[in-house]
């Protein structure tokens, strides 16, 4: 079932069942005729998952019980892009703590449980029915089996989904929708590994890959890299659909690139086919992403530079990128590039949100085209945060660490500490920190995604004394060893 609320009156965090806020309207509705809804924001933040073809031979990697629960939760995080007129859509309910205290800070937004969760009013009139289906496997799935939902979002003035996934693409394919996305398959095609690594060699660019598609193949271009290094080099093989450091191996040895190799055999001999990216491994003096999104007549804006800081090769951390960073990279021609890649998407038929991870390097030179991920992004949310922040003078950084959960300890408890401490961002010139997703804090082992508001100089010691809060209810920071088993 569904249940539709819109985010009401803020009051200090609390102790209470996760379960959706109370149903409710923006404040300046007319009584019983509630404003039109500008957008519907849901997705699954696993898409890479979805995209990548069955047929294709699979990396080593490891996984913890309940990462994809996990996962799941993240759709939460995209309350902060949503305004008070927009129908934020989750795959699980939302706590009422975490609704107010997302309020208190200036973020509103309405609310449905795709699925599950209490009936509640739906926007333009209408309750949805009980007994409704289980929750499928994600919040595409369930909005395909929801009709009430349906009904909502063909009344929407615009669809942002997290991602275009096929459940997605099949959605505004339902009767009376009026929302168009680009072609499922062009989505898969641009997202994969091998399309960005073309485009970089096609623009000449420095730092592209090499695309291998056997066993055979692997052998050769790694071991053709080892031989034209100066020093014996660290070699980086990708999954072309890989994301948040899951389906990356380093190779460093020749008995690492012999076991590779001999794992891939098996699973050819299997009927299984290899597509993998072979880059060197740099080294990395600075990351950052530049955010832009694609209009459906191939216009094209750019939305900003986030300077970034990853755990390995997951995401750890975004926030606004320095000047003189800004400044080095409007001097090496990064616009240009930024422009040539939104060109390249729209011409292969992509519109939307897309972000193009990128590095600069200690030796002085960058990879201005890494990857790119033609979907919303953390660091889009971040540039999102900080257009709120900058209202107040502020900054917006987000951050997420992998985490032990000990007891009953949740995003009630946690809300309940950082406001005791006096840490709770509640919008406004006083700096503070705010969680974005209670989902993902589930014991024993979650992720706390979080976001400061301060001054960039600042954000380290609000992040300390953030993550000290949480140690105290029992929400411990994972060491950087453990945390590869939770990517």
């Amino acid at each position: 079932m569904s249940g539709v609320t819109g985010t009401g009156p803020a009051r200090p965090p609390h102790r209470s069942e996760r379960r959706p806020a109370a149903a409710g309207h923006p404040a300046e509705s007319p009584p019983g005729r509630p404003a039109p809804v500008r957008a519907v924001r849901f997705g699954s933040f696993d898409a890479e998952r979805h995209w990548r073809p069955a047929d294709l031979a699979n990396l080593p990697r490891l996984t913890s019980p309940g990462t994809e629960s996990l996962i799941a939760g993240l759709d939460e995080t995209l309350a902060a892009a949503s305004g008070p007129d927009d129908l934020l859509i989750t795959r699980n309910p939302l706590g009422r703590a975490h609704v107010d205290a997302l309020g208190a800070a200036g973020i509103t937004f309405r609310h449905a449980t795709a699925g599950g969760g209490p009936a509640g009013d739906l926007p333009g009139g209408g309750a949805h029915p009980r007994g409704a289906d289980p929750v499928p496997e994600g919040v595409e799935e369930a909005l395909l089996h929801d009709r009430a939902l349906q009904a909502a979002i063909a009344r929407a003035e615009a669809l942002r989904p997290f991602a275009v996934l096929e459940a997605t693409s099949r959605l505004t394919h339902q009767p009376d929708m009026p929302h168009a996305l680009p072609d499922y398959d062009t989505v898969v095609e641009v997202n994969g590994k091998a399309w960005s690594s073309a485009l970089a060699d096609r623009l000449g660019l420095p730092g592209a890959g090499t695309v291998v598609r056997s066993a055979a193949e692997l052998q050769e271009t790694v071991t053709a890299l080892a031989a034209a290094a100066d020093a014996e080099p660290v070699v980086l093989v990708k999954d072309p659909y890989g994301v948040a450091g899951r389906g990356t191996i380093e190779l460093s040895t020749p008995g690492s690139l012999a076991r590779l190799v001999r794992r891939l055999r098996a699973q050819e001999e299997q009927g299984l086919r290899v597509e993998l990216l072979v880059q060197r491994r740099y080294a990395r003096a600075h990351d950052f992403s530049g955010h832009l999104t694609v209009a459906p007549d191939g216009t094209w804006s750019l939305l900003g530079i986030q300077s970034m800081t990853n755990d390995g090769y997951r995401y750890g951390v975004s926030r606004p990128a320095p000047q003189d960073l800004v400044e080095d990279l409007d001097r090496r021609g990064y616009p240009d590039i930024l422009e040539a890649t939104a060109l390249a998407l729209a011409q292969a038929g992509y519109s939307g949100p897309a972000c193009v991870d990128s590095m600069t390097l200690r030796d002085g030179g960058w990879v201005p085209v890494l990857e790119i991920n033609a979907r919303m992004s953390m660091g889009l949310l971040t540039l999102e945060l900080d257009r709120r922040a900058r209202r107040s003078g502020l900054h917006a950084h987000l951050w997420q660490h992998d985490v032990t959960i000990a007891g009953d300890a949740d995003i009630d408890t946690l809300l309940s500490a950082l406001d005791r401490e006096g840490l709770l961002w509640r919008g406004g010139a006083r700096p503070g920190v705010l969680p974005l997703a209670g989902g993902t804090l589930c014991a024993p082992r979650g992720r706390l995604v979080c976001a400061a508001f301060c001054a960039a100089e600042d954000f380290p010691a609000w992040r300390d004394r953030t993550e000290q809060c949480a140690r105290g209810i029992g929400v411990g920071t994972l060491p950087p060893t453990a945390r590869k088993a939770v990517a």
